[in-house]
């Protein structure tokens, strides 16, 4: 229970300072909030769902996941 808080809270700590990193004129913020949000996927099925349903009604987010998904089972091979 300590390490999924522990995750969550370092998740949730790295998507807001990738939040911040956004407008700036340097491409860090979405590979930063992209990095916090793949923490506290692993660490919550509340938030797998919540990713899941949201990528579930956009079409664009839906082929992005898609080309993770992909990459990663090319990379297990």
């Amino acid at each position: 229970m300590l390490k999924k808080s522990l995750l969550m809270a370092i998740g949730a700590s790295i998507f807001c300072i990738g939040m911040i990193l956004f407008p700036l004129p340097l491409p860090l913020g979405l590979p930063t909030m992209l990095v916090g949000l793949a923490i506290m996927f692993k660490a919550s099925d509340s938030v797998k769902r919540k990713v899941i349903r949201w990528s579930d009604k956009n079409h664009h987010t839906r082929k992005a996941w898609q080309k993770v998904r992909d990459y990663r089972r090319r990379k297990k091979a």
